[in-house]
């Protein structure tokens, strides 16, 4: 009987096996991922069956994007809001004009003109910036973030939530479960008590999708009535302050907005809203004309689109780079079109330079990294490794007048398993402004031997070289 029993189960497993090794092929992100999956399904179905439920999914299931039909009042407030950024659009012209028509022709918002930014250099800068907004806030204040802590960055955020919640302000958090899987009960608790309306979001929530959890809500936003938005790359937590004794001090970037492009950055918290919550709050579309002259959109990307938002307003960008393309990213595990982009622009001599950390805070990825060395050697690509604590900081600028500023990675993860969100500026003065950060932090940064992969050891190579093998699912 007991023998009997097991033949059955084995069978059983072995045909569960074959079928998701058909699935894997059909709906795999890259043919390697396919051929991988396919092979051990088959192979060792028992071990990569619960694998590839967790980390197979290729699309995120549930998600319902404003102008797709699924949803009337996103759809409604994805045409009042093109409206009315069409009566400031912009023409940028020169490097971002194939990048903004992708974004505007998947997104369905156009660049807008008479946007004020400025850029905002690590912890301090960052949140003096945005809790001065939110203490001004009149109307509503929405604060997204991937990590959000119960530390003493998190408390002062929730300090000045819960105050503006007392003058009447509708305020609305949201942060990743995942992300903030050590956030504790009470600081969401206080938070609602005081009237702030407080929803993580849980990529597992729909009926049936319970192991949807490879999926990540990256997104940084803060949004003021409206009228300023903030993104880029920091989270709520201390570290984000340089206050780890783990990583000391933090590098990162992030930016203020305020102008008609802010408009377009509600979007992409709405949709989130929307899939956490069922419902939509009030967004407001403000007459707010400035005195800048940066023109602006949002690169907002998710794994819930067919055509991703992200990699393709990058691509664009990279192909059109005349004279400088450079790049900082904490993990740089590029799938094979952006490697080669970026290969080739170094190829027609633009000058390509990629900052990337000297210590790691994910193994796998930083391991991934050396096995890309050997191309871009080849290819005249330079790199540096930041030396003093941790670079997390996520920027592209392009010759002299284009930047994009925001949380994509330049990797797997970023450009097709998580929900990203960056803002893409023409204006010569803040791409010089995002030049001189850059230059401090060549000086910061230690020139890479790119030879480092080849000349390494044996043992070294195995790790980096398996480490890539996983580099769809990092």
């Amino acid at each position: 009987m007991l023998v009997s029993l097991y033949a059955f189960l084995t069978v059983l497993i072995e045909v569960a096996g074959i079928f998701l090794a058909l699935k894997a092929i059909l709906i795999a992100r890259t043919p390697q991922s396919a051929i991988g999956w396919a092979i051990a399904l088959v192979i060792v179905p028992v071990v990569a069956i619960p694998l590839f439920l967790v980390f197979g999914e290729s699309q995120f299931s549930g998600y319902t994007r404003a102008g797709t039909g699924g949803s009337a009042p996103l759809d409604n407030a994805l045409r009042a809001t093109s409206r009315h950024m069409d009566g400031y659009r912009a023409e940028p012209g020169g490097l971002c004009d194939d990048g903004t028509r992708v974004a505007e022709n998947l997104s369905k918002l156009p660049p807008t003109g008479e946007n004020a930014v400025r850029l905002l250099v690590d912890g301090e800068a960052t949140f003096d910036s945005i809790f001065r907004e939110i203490d001004a806030a009149r109307e509503s204040v929405w604060v997204q973030f991937f990590i959000i802590r119960d530390d003493r960055l998190g408390r002062d955020l929730s300090a000045r939530l819960l105050a503006a919640s007392a003058r009447g302000v509708e305020c609305l958090v949201m942060y990743d479960q995942v992300g903030s899987k050590a956030l504790t009960p009470e600081w969401r608790e206080k938070l609602v008590h005081g009237g702030v309306q407080v929803q993580p979001f849980i990529t597992n929530r729909q009926h049936g999708r319970h192991f949807q959890i490879n999926f990540r809500n990256h997104r940084k936003l803060v949004i003021t009535d409206g009228r300023v938005a903030f993104v880029g790359g920091l989270n709520a937590g201390d570290e984000y302050m340089g206050r780890s004794k783990k990583f000391g001090p933090w590098r990162d970037t992030h930016m203020r907005i305020e102008g008609p492009a802010v408009a377009g950055f509600q979007i992409p918290f709405l949709e989130d809203w929307n899939y956490a919550t069922k419902s939509l709050p009030v967004y407001r579309l403000r007459s707010c004309r400035t005195s800048g002259e940066a023109i602006v959109f949002p690169v907002a990307s998710g794994p819930a689109e067919e055509w991703g938002v992200c990699p393709a307003v990058y691509l664009s960008v990279i192909q059109d780079a005349k004279h400088r393309l450079w790049l900082a990213s904490p993990y740089f595990v590029p799938s094979s079109p952006l490697l080669y982009d970026i290969c080739h622009a170094a190829l027609r001599g633009v000058d390509v330079r990629i900052i990337l950390p000297q210590f790691a805070d994910h193994l796998l990825p930083w391991l991934s990294s050396f096995t890309y060395y050997p191309k871009l050697r080849a290819a005249g690509v330079k790199v540096w490794r930041y030396q003093p604590g941790f670079m997390h900081q996520k920027v592209l600028l392009a010759d002299d007048d284009f930047a994009i500023v925001g949380s994509i990675n330049l990797d797997y993860r970023s450009f097709m398993l998580n929900f990203e969100l960056s803002a893409a500026v023409r204006e010569r003065g803040f791409a010089a402004d995002v030049e001189s950060m850059f230059l401090a932090d060549f000086d910061r940064s230690r020139p890479e031997n790119l030879r480092e992969f080849e000349d390494a050891s044996l043992l070294f190579r195995l790790k980096c070289r398996a480490a890539a093998l996983m580099s769809p699912e990092q």
